[in-house]
Formats: structure tokens, sequence, C-alpha cells
């Protein structure tokens, strides 16, 4: 016998209506989870024994219903479409009882889509009637609503049934690439490079006296950042190296006036709207040896001479904006474990470390401030504060940078840093007398900015 209709249709039909009549929890989760009741579970199961024996009986599965995009009505959010409505009161409705056949199992051949569509406005209007407190929106709101394509009922035949003039859809083409299916991405990475360099001169009989000099600075940002439900991950390495030509004792050399090798790592559990349960790691030393002004085989510091590391747990705070162009993280680290080593036994004293050791470590409260604000069009003000005390003595950094971006790849940078730290011996100065514990340095170039 001929199989001209399947139960199995009704059976959707009735269980996309029930789920919607169901109230399910509203649960934050992934677009891949699927969340079902108990009640909803019990009334597919009930469902399904209902249709059990002919389901059976007539050897089918889901998979063999037609995938004619004509289906989509019954499938989306339940619209109030005007054919539906045309199809209740026409005065030759279909021959049939709706109850005993609904949808078409076998694939419909050429030319009986329209018998489809009647039957699918049929079935509709079933719903209209018995389930009125469904319905979302008219069909003319569906129309109204931003981004949405309209496709009328011949497009969707066009596509079913590959005519690309009823779609309006262009000839497929073997040489045209296959459809590349994307997966969400949860790991963002972002890179920039800096090349910075200044040129002065001054004559030998210039009024006010003055040296002559190079500079050159390069730095490179590295940041890869990690986010998935209430889970954050941040990553961040920033490498600087500068130089600069100077006179000593009668000969030009280069010195570094910018060295700094730093990585911070982050990760982060939501708690609480914009508070996260945070874990942070941040170390830092520096590339190159750098050695006294007046004796210049007098080490100052070094590659991991000194080497700072630090471990803070606490809550990161992570405010929302309306200004988009505004990000800001303030991590509270009640319990921070501090630590400093210096690989060079003659210098150890000069960064707080006693006397014929190089390891220091310190436990105590840190607090950490990152700031980003592109204000007006072409400024952007990053900031850095951070505060640590071991109740015994205290290490702050204060870092501030603004750009003003000329071109795309050009900009004029300023940038301050101001450190405190009394942990440290205070240093002379060419009068011999001591200075204070604050150190400041400042530099205003003009960039080579590459991001990717």
């Amino acid at each position: 016998m001929k199989k001209r209709f399947a139960p199995t249709a009704l059976l959707l039909l009735s269980i996309t209506t029930a789920a919607q009549e169901i109230s399910v929890p509203q649960l934050e989760t992934s677009p891949d989870t699927v969340v079902i009741s108990n009640d909803l579970k019990s009334l597919l199961d009930s469902i399904s024994y209902e249709f059990e024996d002919e389901i059976a009986y007539m050897d089918v599965s889901f998979d063999e219903i037609s995938d004619n995009p004509l289906y989509y009505k019954l499938f989306m959010p339940l619209v109030l479409y005007g054919s539906a409505v045309s199809e209740a009161i026409s005065p030759n409705p279909r021959d049939g009882a709706l109850s005993d056949s609904l949808l078409p199992l076998d694939p419909i051949e050429t030319g009986s889509d329209r018998t489809l569509a009647r039957m699918i406005d049929e079935a509709l209007v079933k719903v209209y009637l018995e389930h009125p407190e469904l319905v979302k929106m008219t069909e003319e709101e569906l129309m109204d609503v931003p981004g949405i394509l309209p496709i009328s009922e011949d497009m969707a035949m066009g596509i079913h049934l590959g005519d690309s003039r009823a779609s309006g859809l262009k000839p497929s083409n073997e040489n045209d690439p296959d459809m590349v299916h994307s997966r969400p991405r949860y790991w963002k990475t972002f890179g920039n490079f800096q090349g910075k360099y200044t040129q002065s001169y001054y004559s030998e009989n210039w009024y006010k006296g003055g040296e002559s000099n190079h500079s050159i600075l390069g730095q490179i940002n590295f940041e890869a950042n990690y986010a998935k439900k209430q889970t954050t991950f941040d990553n961040k390495l920033e490498l600087k190296l500068g130089y600069y030509t100077t006179e000593i004792n009668g000969e030009n050399t280069f010195r570094t006036n910018e060295d700094l090798i730093r990585l911070t790592s982050k990760y982060g559990l939501k708690a609480y709207e914009s508070w996260y349960y945070s874990a942070q790691f941040q170390g830092y030393t520096q590339f190159m040896p750098v050695y006294d002004t007046k004796v210049t085989t007098l080490l100052k510091s070094k590659f991991f001479a000194p080497a700072y590391g630090n471990l803070s747990i606490g809550m990161d705070y992570k405010p929302k904006f309306k200004n988009k162009n505004i990000t800001l993280s303030m991590l509270l680290s009640p319990f921070s474990y501090n630590c400093r080593y210096v690989s060079v036994d003659s210098i150890a004293t000069n960064f707080g470390i006693d006397k014929g050791k190089n390891f220091k470590y310190t436990i105590g409260s840190r607090l950490d401030g990152n700031l980003k604000w592109k204000f007006l069009e072409d400024f952007t003000w990053t900031s850095k504060a951070q505060f640590y005390t071991s109740y015994e003595s205290t290490e702050m950094n204060f870092e501030n940078t603004i750009d003003y971006k000329l071109s795309k790849y050009l900009s004029l940078q300023f940038f301050c840093h101001w450190r405190f730290d009394d942990s440290v011996k205070r240093k002379k100065n060419k009068e011999g007398e001591l200075m204070g514990y604050s150190q400041f340095k400042e530099f205003l170039t003009l960039n080579f900015n590459y991001a990717w």
C-alpha cells in the first residue's frame, strides 16, 4: 500500500506546541546546551507511546521526513500567517480530515508544493484555534523586524526545486568554494609593534651646551584572552628595549633607556554581576646589563638581577560601561605573595635582599588597576596602577600612556612612570646626598605602529 501521509509530522508539531506551553527555568547555558524540564520529558514519553504502534507499522524514522523548506512555519516561533487564515475560510477546502493525515512522508514531487503549503496552513489553523495564546506576532509584524529577509512561498519552492530564478539566488558553480561551518571562538589574540626613533644635535659652541645623541626604542605586546560562560583567562606579554647614544670619557657609547620583560596572567570565575573570583600571576625582569655612568665596569642590573614575581588571590571588578570605549579592571587581593631574586651576589643588597642571600619574599595585600579609555576620536589613554604592601614596606607603580593617532601607522605618544619603593637602599645624587624613595621617568616620541 502506498505511504501517503505520516503521523510523525503531527507528533513533531505536538511536541513543538507543548514545549512552548511548559515553562522551563531560565538558566545560563551555552548555545550548544539544551535544557529539558521533567514535565517536558514526561510529555514526550506519553506522546511517543501514543504513536508508537502506528509509527512501527509504517516502518519510518524522523530522518525520512522531507527537508522541504516550507516546513519552517511549523518549527519557528508561532506566527499568524495570512495565508493560513485564508485557507480556513476557503470555499474549496482540501479533501480529507486533518486528524487522519497531515503531511506527506515521501519527498514532494515537482508541482505538488502547492498542496504541501495548503496542508501546512491547515495544521497552523488547528493550532490557532486550539492554542491562540501561543501566537507570538502577526505576519506583518514579522516582516517589520530589522534584519529579517522576507521569503515568499514561491522563493521557498524555488530553493527546494533548484529554480535559481524563482529564489533570486545565483546558480551554483563547481568552482565556488565549499561552505564552511564555523564554531564559537573562545580565544581572542592581539599583538602590536611600536618603533620609536629620536635624533638631536648640538654644536660644540652652543650657548647653553648640550650633548648630541640618537635614541631608538622598540616595543612589542602580545595578548591572548579566553572567555567562555563564566570563565575568563587573560594573558599579556610586554617586551620593551631602548637605547640612546652618549659620551663617556670622550667615547661614544650606547646606554639603555628602557628595558622590560613582563608577563601577566589572570584567571577569573564569575561570582556576581561584574565581580569575579580571581587569581593573578605577574613576573618581570630585563634584557640587557646596565653599568654605572662613571665606572663602566660597575654592574647595576642585568637579566634576572633583579627578577620580580607576584601571585595574588582575590576579587576582580570588571564593570560594563555604556560607553564601549572604556574598559576597567580592579583586582583586590587581600592575600598576595611577592618575591624578588638577584642572580649577582654583589648587587643583591641594592634591591633590599639581605647580605649573603639572593632571594627574598613577603606576604601582604595588593591592588591592581587597569584602565583604557578612547576619548575624542584619535586619543587613547592607557593607565596601569599597582599597590603592594607587606605591612613593613610599600611598593607602588603608576604608568600612564597617551596616544594621539596621526595615521594608520603613525602616532604621537607620551609615557610617564612613577615608582615608589621603600624596601630598597636610598641612592645618592651627584653631590653625595641621599635621595628619596620616589622615582620618575617619561618619554615623548613619534611612533611607527603595526597591529595584528
